[in-house]
């Protein structure tokens, strides 16, 4: 069985063609100005740098991970490197280039609240990535739930719409971290999250699959699990995905109605709506950005993302 992209049911309305102004967010955010894409694309480039460097487990042991997130923590938090008798590392001094452009930014364009969500997103990612790879050391199949516990915050999708609010220069009339702190909000980012991350999961186990860490990926461990076939696998997870898209479009209305409700202009309603196109475009842009991507395709064998990503039994 293989998958077209037509079988992820996005509204229309969701769509955009990707922006062409820079190479690592077009897909992302397509409707933001070069200097917001510079927030955004540093935080991507940060994002993959710190990713590969703590999945490096041949190479680095659980004791220099630990070391790895505290101090880059600390530089979130203070401002200050953990060790200044010591050089700081090539990634720590990223680290400390994206919070002092951050805390610029927060001061120029008045984001101190968002600024501060957004450093909590990204520890928040940051410590997520050990765990998720120390699952995958277990004997027996990981269940579906501790994986999309982890998941949500693990595929990034959470830090992904923060730093796109904290670089929004049209939402004038709305208190950004105020809707995100709202509880409906907070549903519409974790589907928003389950979603993004089975796409990934998708675009990504046959090239887990071919360097043998295919072991928490759902299309492998819900076939041992649920002692189903691939494809049956396959159509579940589709299903799955779609779901997340009509609950996050019902979110969305009983929020806006909620804020109707509590007396929100027409005007701040539309700025609303202008924080729901942010979510929107990095769903839609996700599929796009996997599809030609190394971190999902298999290098040496051309586009492997759905079509040709066919049946791989147990």
């Amino acid at each position: 069985m293989s998958v077209s992209y037509k079988e992820f049911k996005y509204p229309e309305c969701w769509k955009r063609n990707p922006n062409s102004n820079n190479q690592n967010t077009r897909y992302f955010y397509p409707t933001i100005d070069n200097e917001q894409l510079t927030i955004c694309g540093t935080f991507m480039i940060w994002t993959f740098i710190i990713d590969d460097f703590l999945e490096d487990d041949e190479n680095i042991t659980s004791e220099i991970q630990n070391e790895i997130l505290k101090s880059h923590e600390h530089i979130f938090l203070t401002g200050q490197y953990l060790n200044s008798d010591v050089e700081p590392k090539p990634c720590e001094k990223l680290t400390m280039l994206l919070q002092n452009k951050y805390k610029e930014w927060a001061i120029k364009y008045n984001k101190l609240d968002m600024y501060n969500i957004l450093i909590t997103t990204l520890i928040q990612w940051m410590y997520s990535v050990y765990p998720l790879n120390r699952i995958s050391d277990s004997s027996k199949p990981i269940h579906m739930d501790l994986y999309t516990f982890i998941r949500k915050v693990n595929c990034g999708f959470t830090p992904s719409s923060a730093v796109v609010l904290f670089s929004d220069k049209e939402i004038n009339d709305v208190d950004i971290s105020k809707i995100w702190l709202n509880p409906i909000f907070s549903r519409i980012l974790e589907n928003s999250s389950v979603h993004v991350g089975l796409v990934n999961d998708c675009a990504s186990y046959k090239r887990e699959f071919n360097f043998g860490v295919h072991t928490v990926n759902p299309l492998y461990f819900l076939q041992i699990n649920g002692n189903l076939s691939y494809d049956n696998i396959l159509t579940l997870i589709i299903n799955k995905c779609n779901q997340t898209i009509n609950q996050i479009i019902k979110d969305e209305k009983l929020l806006l109605k909620q804020l109707k409700e509590q007396i929100y202009t027409e005007n701040q309603l539309n700025e609303v709506n202008i924080i729901f196109n942010y979510i929107h475009f990095i769903m839609q842009g996700n599929i796009g950005f996997s599809s030609c991507s190394k971190r999902y395709n298999c290098i040496n064998d051309g586009k492997t993302i759905f079509e040709k990503n066919r049946s791989y039994y147990i």
